[in-house]
């Protein structure tokens, strides 16, 4: 025993893809030094691939990977379509197992709202208590008249939850537009803690970055990059120049086919798929615009990458993206008409652009690595109610 508190951390898959992943991987590194951590999960972790993908220098030492049996995996392989609510329910059951075997001091859910059985904290980044769903979430089984109350009842007894549990955790939100949507859905406060942006970002020059605009994200229906297409059209139409590249990964088959084919059509347009995270980087940090045009965004690490590689960011007016760019209104858009003119105008005025790079940069450290592990230490250690202890501790990044 090594006299730390003991922390359980709760996460379905720690796969090297996705942010609420990305959020569960930099809560263990926030964690490793000051506490005994242990990962309560549905399968094996490859800490390698989370490594490159995600930044961190995670060790198989620095915590105990607890899978849960093959049982809980036959039962997820033999459901009709896979489900992410189901998925955070039964890891929610085998947390709760784990708490009776072992009595940890602190359990932590890195996936939206979880019942303990006991008071914990949960990190949401959006919680499915909320209803109605956002559109883009619907799958053609959710449309079916009561399916999605029988589906929503059947996770919750797997989960053996009741919404009183679910509210007596201390909640974490990744922006205050999730916040509030918890408020909503629990009657209940929350503390807003950003996720990490991470990774080593050069300060290239505004001179030598090319006149382009970036975007990162899942390929995608949901994300609207044909409309991303469309605004940049629009803005070469009125004699500028402008390049699109599209970095993401496939998430969509048919809808990765469309955006080829869009850009078989056009010479300025690109996509770029499962890049590794130093291609990324190089590749944000070469263009001067960035581009998120998803509607409700929950936060959106990707506008957040874009600013933080030092783009001049445009996202949709909604969700908790407005906050990465400091709800400026010069920077958020309606529609394809409003947004290639707000591009424009930027492209048109050195004077602008020039006053807009001096406040992105005052913004690039607010999503840092650093900062995201300082702010999970501090809440454990509330939690615990006790100070923050002042050690060394590794780097991050």
């Amino acid at each position: 025993m090594s006299g730390k508190p003991r922390v359980l951390v709760a996460n379905p898959a720690l796969r090297p893809i996705g942010g609420g992943n990305l959020v569960a991987a930099w809560v263990l590194q926030a964690l490793r030094e000051d506490f005994e951590v242990s990962l309560g999960t549905l399968e094996p972790v490859d800490f390698a691939q989370v490594n490159r993908n995600f930044g961190t220098d995670l060790q198989a030492e620095d915590c105990k990977v607890e899978v849960a049996p093959r049982f809980y995996q036959t039962v997820l392989q033999n459901m009709p379509t896979r489900g992410a609510l189901f998925e955070i329910c039964t890891t929610m059951r085998w947390a709760q197992n784990l708490d009776r075997q072992n009595r940890y001091d602190v359990l932590f859910s890195t996936t939206n709202e979880f019942d303990f059985h006991r008071r914990g904290i949960q990190y949401v980044h959006y919680p499915w208590l909320y209803l109605p769903r956002p559109e883009v979430e619907l799958g053609w089984y959710h449309r079916l008249p009561g399916t999605l109350r029988l589906y929503r009842a059947a996770c919750m007894r797997v989960a053996r939850l009741t919404r009183e549990g679910l509210r007596r955790n201390l909640i974490l939100a990744n922006s205050e537009f999730v916040a509030g949507r918890v408020e909503s859905a629990q009657v209940n406060g929350a503390r807003v803690v950003f996720p990490p942006v991470v990774g080593d970002w050069p300060d290239t020059p505004w001179a030598q970055r090319r006149l382009g605009i970036a975007a990162v994200g899942r390929i995608h229906t949901g994300k609207r990059w044909d409309m991303a297409v469309d605004i940049v059209e629009r803005v070469r139409q009125r004699g500028h120049d402008l390049t699109l590249t599209l970095i993401g990964h496939s998430d969509m088959a048919e809808y990765g086919q469309r955006l080829d084919a869009m850009a078989a059509t056009r010479p300025w347009f690109r996509v770029l798929r499962d890049v590794d995270r130093h291609r990324l980087v190089a590749e944000i940090s070469a263009n001067r615009y960035g581009i998120h045009a998803m509607e409700e965004e929950h936060f959106g690490i990707a506008p957040a990458e874009l600013q933080r590689g030092g783009c001049i960011t445009f996202v949709h007016n909604s969700g908790g993206q407005v906050e990465i760019v400091g709800r400026d209104r010069r920077l958020t858009f309606e529609g394809i008409e409003d947004a290639a003119a707000k591009i424009a105008t930027v492209i048109e005025n050195p004077a602008l652009e020039h006053e807009l790079v001096g406040e992105l940069r005052e913004r690039r450290d607010w999503f840092s690595a650093a900062r995201f592990c300082e702010s999970i230490r501090e809440v454990v250690e509330e939690f615990l109610g006790r100070p923050a202890p002042a050690v060394a501790r590794r780097q991050t990044a």
